[in-house]
């Protein structure tokens, strides 16, 4: 599967902005190809999902590596949870490759997916229990369509949980 930009033109990277915050989060074309292959366009497809992975800079944060999702995730049509063993397993692989845990992601059924409160509380809950470099995780959420519009990216930190503006870059 080949991600447009919307003028037609080739393979396209994800860029978020946040009013608030200096760096801009950058998604690799290979790891938004990875989230969107899991689409869920048909009526019986269950969400996926799994980790993102990266680095950090004081100028962004740079998600290359997508993972998931995995055999024995728990799936429904309005539910996912990683395996948290494979997950973990995927942390430490990352790990040894020089890349950073960075967040998750996942799908909904929808066209313009919004982060639920089931959302925000899982995030909140990974972030108390995980060893991070950095104080706050991203949770990108892959809608039905192809558009810019049919993703969400938010950075939830303890206090507080901020939604990022969205658009496409070429590669």
């Amino acid at each position: 599967m080949t991600l447009l930009r919307p003028n037609g033109g080739g393979a396209h990277c994800l860029v978020g902005r946040l009013e608030s915050v200096a760096q801009q989060v950058l998604v690799s074309a290979d790891a938004l190809m990875h989230m969107c292959r899991y689409r869920q366009c048909s009526p019986w497809a269950k969400e996926a999902g799994g980790q993102l992975f990266g680095s950090i800079s004081a100028e962004q944060i740079l998600v290359t590596v997508a993972t998931g999702p995995y055999p024995r995730d728990e799936r429904s049509r309005y539910r996912y949870r990683s395996d948290p063993a494979a997950a973990q397993r995927s942390i430490l692989v990352q790990a040894e490759s020089g890349l950073l845990y960075l967040g998750e992601w996942h799908t909904h059924a929808e066209d313009h997916p919004d982060a639920s409160g089931l959302d925000g509380d899982a995030m909140r809950l990974l972030l108390a229990k995980s060893q991070l470099n950095s104080n706050a995780l991203l949770m990108l959420i892959v809608g039905r369509k192809t558009m810019v519009d049919s993703l969400g990216l938010w950075s939830v930190a303890a206090e507080r949980v901020d939604q990022w503006h969205l658009e496409y870059a070429a590669t």
